[in-house]
């Protein structure tokens, strides 16, 4: 009897031919993503409807046997299909194609994010001195579970790789316990983001039972210089209880750390101390003045400064590999799409923001990234108004989506410099620090 392949259900696949011809299947389980051909794509897909041979899917899809046996043995080995199994249907998002929708826009964007950050609530039992989602202060917002399920579900249809779950604190949501319990089936995958204070026993095993990835804030390797940041004493200690709970019943879990004026030269011992408490990644993070941070300045390096701590950061990648994952990814730049660096040579200007992600705030509206949450300068709809999808297509994208080309840009039109450097591209950034979406970047302002 031949062997009959089908689509292992922790696959999602994505079919973006308006997308510079992107064809993709993501594993949210194991956080593995291969890109694929049409016919790559086409044979993933009809295995998806149901098990079958290779000598079917040869026939059906066009593809040589040999070269298809190839395929699928290359995709078993990887994980992403199964043999004689009876699965059940994975996700699979409908195709959406280079429409008249998309071609409201000068570039390329995908039909629907691939990750997106929902920040639950704005509750919080920290003050930290960054916080960039504090923008109001006397109003505190929780997305019901009603709207959360409701989101859940349009993601998991749009076919969305990763979902972070934000806040304020999210662990302080009072729904929480029933938010990871709908989390638990949904197929993308699951990440936290939380200060680590409020995990127990019961809280760790709801996390590790709804298979979601905590990230925990750590902002020192000692007392004094965490809970000054966090402004909240006692924070720190609370937090590496946390941290031994993880450990203990062996979740695995990431760090970030906001590199700031107290720890900057201190990150080895920031990174020994992930290691002892088995974090499996620890992620070094910049400063942006935005929101509270923005009176409390004094915390901030230079841009001087921790463009000389590149080097020794690198370094400790090499130094701690093996042992600990060190990610600068979100360090100092946003780093462009290689789409996008392309588009710069035609002279359109764009980054993430709009084109691969989003943001959605605790009162249930959306943002183009995490840096202007709230300001409603950059609201683009709410999830609460309308459907998702039909948010994601609003004219109001155009910024991210080619409204911007390079003689807009005041400063960085003009420069010699402008092909190789990477930090133009986020007009954010200079929005969040000078109040200009055109200006240049703080480290030539």
């Amino acid at each position: 009897m031949s062997e009959k392949y089908s689509l292992d259900t922790s696959a999602i696949l994505r079919s973006e031919p308006q997308y510079y011809n992107t064809y993709v299947v993501f594993d949210y389980k194991k956080v593995r993503t291969e890109f694929l051909t049409d016919k790559e794509f086409r044979t993933l897909e009809h295995i998806y409807h149901k098990p079958a041979t290779i000598s079917e899917i040869s026939k059906k899809v066009g593809m040589e046997f040999k070269k298809c046996e190839k395929f699928l043995k290359r995709m078993r080995q990887l994980g992403f299909i199964n043999v004689n199994v009876d699965s059940s249907k994975c996700l699979r998002p409908k195709r959406v194609g280079a429409n008249k929708i998309h071609k409201r826009f000068p570039i390329p964007f995908l039909s629907a994010p691939t990750s997106v950050d929902v920040f639950i609530t704005s509750r919080c039992n920290l003050n930290c001195v960054h916080c960039f989602s504090s923008r109001d202060e006397k109003s505190k917002h929780d997305l019901s579970i009603e709207d959360l399920k409701s989101i859940f579900n349009q993601l998991e249809e749009l076919g969305v790789l990763q979902v972070r779950i934000n806040g304020g604190e999210p662990l302080l949501h009072p729904e929480v316990h029933e938010i990871f319990n709908t989390l638990k089936e949904r197929r993308f995958r699951k990440v936290i983001l939380t200060n680590g204070t409020l995990l127990d026993e019961e809280m760790v095993n709801l996390l590790k039972d709804s298979k979601v990835t905590p990230t925990i804030s750590i902002d020192g390797s000692e007392t004094e210089e965490h809970d000054l940041f966090r402004k909240s004493e006692g924070s720190f200690n609370r937090t590496i209880e946390g941290l031994k709970l993880l450990q203990k019943n062996e979740v695995q879990y990431g760090i970030n750390c906001c590199l700031n004026n107290r720890n900057l030269k201190k990150f080895e011992k920031i990174i020994s101390l992930a290691i002892k408490y088995g974090a499996y990644r620890i992620a070094f993070l910049d400063l942006k003045p935005s929101d509270r941070l923005r009176t409390n300045e004094v915390w901030i390096p230079s841009y001087k400064e921790y463009q000389n701590a590149i080097s020794d950061l690198i370094a400790a990648r090499i130094v701690y590999k093996g042992r600990i994952d060190v990610s600068l990814d979100a360090f100092l730049h946003c780093y462009p799409l290689s789409e996008c660096t392309l588009e710069a040579k035609r002279g359109y200007i764009s980054c993430k923001a709009g084109r691969t992600g989003f943001s959605i705030g605790a009162d249930g509206s959306i943002y183009p990234c995490n840096l202007v949450l709230y300001d409603q300068k950059w609201n683009m709809g709410n999830i609460k108004d309308e459907r998702i999808r039909n948010i994601w297509f609003f004219k109001k994208w155009l910024y991210f989506r080619g409204g911007v080309k390079r003689g807009d840009i005041k400063k960085c039109k003009d420069c010699e410099d402008f092909i190789e450097c990477k930090d133009f591209y986020c007009r954010l950034i200079s929005y969040i620090t000078n109040g200009d979406f055109f200006g240049p970047h703080p480290k030539c302002s």
